[in-house]
């Protein structure tokens, strides 16, 4: 069964994968001010992320590219995918590693993950979220192939 903080009923929880503290206690800010919750996770043991994400009842997870001077963003979302709690949660990954992510943008569509480029204001992360978390995309995200997911939004990485 899912926590549930009394405080967040009813309210879609966020999970922040990234190592800057500053960075999520902005990000944090901005989820609250657009009625999101979030659940910022920092932890290198990706395993530990997934359980924490999993019992949190998170709707959506951001995942940065960069944590800890390494590109471990991808290593998280691979896991995240191939972890049955997790598989299907929408990923958005929030990076401003645009040459790294051009690079790996057949990844991220194989792993189904959208992309916000930082930096991104409160409108455009709660649109995003909104749109991930809606119930018409949580019946599609299992799909193996979604015309436009993902790379209709931000034309930074090629189809």
């Amino acid at each position: 069964m899912p926590y549930m903080d009394s405080q967040f009923a009813g309210t879609p929880v966020v999970a922040i994968l990234d190592d800057d503290i500053s960075y999520i206690r902005a990000v944090e800010r901005m989820l609250q001010v657009t009625g999101f919750a979030s659940c910022p996770i920092t932890t290198l043991d990706i395993d530990e992320a997934a359980r924490v994400i999993a019992h949190a009842g998170c709707r959506a997870v951001l995942v940065d590219i960069f944590m800890y001077d390494e590109p471990r963003g991808f290593e998280y979302i691979q896991r995240l995918r191939a972890n049955e709690a997790t598989a299907d949660l929408p990923l958005l990954v929030t990076s401003g590693a645009r040459r790294q992510l051009q690079r790996m943008a057949p990844f991220l569509k194989a792993h189904r993950c959208d992309l916000l480029e930082k930096p991104f204001g409160p409108d455009e992360l709660a649109s995003k979220l909104r749109l991930l978390t809606s119930p018409a995309m949580s019946l599609l995200q299992g799909a193996p192939d979604l015309p436009g997911y993902a790379w209709a939004h931000k034309p930074l990485l090629p189809a």
